[in-house]
């Protein structure tokens, strides 16, 4: 029996991909039409997150029923009281909630053990919840400014968590990520390949998608080039001008790379979705394309998928938090930072 890949899309679906037919159909349908990125599965229940907030349901033989939505942080105002909203909080508020400005825009995520890890990328944050969508913890990324390195996704390796950084130095063009031990002390920060997006580590290599944005083409040094890169090399590319590639899946055997046509953001919701398939070796297979289905965002398979990392090693974990503990007595000032936010336990978001 195939695996079925589910995916996000930009017009408010998740889709699933019989992996052996290619044949496409319809899991769920947003009544809001909200933006969908993020997916993670635990048995049968699903997990979403979109640009305002997350849903958690079951997976039926009828498709995908909700549960349980939130919406946490809707924007409080708008035009010019909202741009000022903007201002006061990079300014004085970006330590709490108390003055939240906008969306989070919540985009990939990914489940180890019993907790959900999301890119809260407009807030520039990692939020941590459990599988009833409380909140259990937020981690923000220094310098904590509005959308600083749009963060792209969080992944494990089972010894460290990977932030990718979409913008390394918090301007278009080059990209990067942030390692954190299990404990989340920071470990190091390393600029490699651009406009940086599903940042993971397979087999010891780095693997993320580069891509290649219309709007600022012109803005940095950087390859003009779009595709999967491995390390330091790009082993699949494609047309920039046509497609815009935002996640992938990887299993024993295949690759799978799904993005949108290229459109204004106010046209994506209608634009065509896209999904390349790759042997492990790099070598295309199939282009399967979806027209007038939304732009594709997230994708994950229901069997193995390497590209959503594995476990956290909890030994490991705990082994971090007593040596951190003796580091930063040992290195005082010159401790590694690292930045929790104020949270109640299991507070609803």
């Amino acid at each position: 029996m195939s695996d079925s890949l589910y995916i996000t899309t930009e017009s408010g679906r998740v889709m699933a991909f019989d992996t052996g037919t290619s044949q496409l159909r319809v899991l769920y349908d947003d009544p809001s039409h909200e933006v969908l990125f993020g997916i993670a599965c635990h048995g049968d229940r699903m997990f979403l997150s979109g640009a305002t907030g997350l849903t958690a349901g079951r997976i039926t033989p009828h498709g995908f029923e909700p549960v349980t939505t939130h919406v946490p942080f809707p924007p409080p105002m708008r035009g010019e009281g909202r741009r000022l909203m903007r201002w006061l909080w990079s300014q004085v508020g970006a330590h709490s909630r108390a003055i939240p400005y906008d969306k989070p825009g919540l985009h990939q995520m990914n489940l180890y053990q019993d907790r959900l890890y999301i890119a809260a990328t407009v807030w520039n944050e990692i939020w941590v919840v459990d599988f009833g969508l409380h909140m259990l913890e937020r981690i923000a990324l220094q310098p904590h400014r509005r959308d600083f390195y749009h963060l792209n996704n969080v992944f494990c390796d089972g010894a460290a968590f990977y932030v990718c950084l979409n913008r390394y130095d918090g301007r278009h063009g080059i990209g990067g990520y942030a390692k954190f031990d299990l404990a989340w002390n920071e470990i190091e920060r390393r600029a490699i390949g651009w406009q940086s997006h599903a940042f993971s580590v397979i087999d010891g290599r780095t693997v993320q998608l580069c891509c290649l944005d219309p709007a600022t083409d012109t803005q940095g040094r950087y390859p003009r080039r779009a595709g999967l890169l491995v390390n330091h090399d790009l082993v699949f590319e494609y047309d920039a001008r046509q497609y815009f590639l935002k996640d992938f899946s990887m299993n024993n055997d295949r690759i799978y790379i799904v993005g949108g046509s290229t459109t204004e953001r106010t046209n994506r919701a209608s634009s065509t979705g896209v999904l390349f398939v790759l042997t492990r070796d790099y070598e295309l297979i199939e282009e399967c394309i979806f027209p007038g289905t939304g732009g594709f965002n997230g994708c994950r398979l229901t069997g193995i998928d390497y590209s959503k990392g594995v476990e956290p090693n909890l030994q490991e974990a705990a082994a971090s938090v007593v040596a951190t503990t003796l580091s930063d007595d040992m290195m005082g000032d010159f401790a590694l930072e690292g930045t929790r936010l104020p949270s109640t336990e299991s507070e609803p978001i």
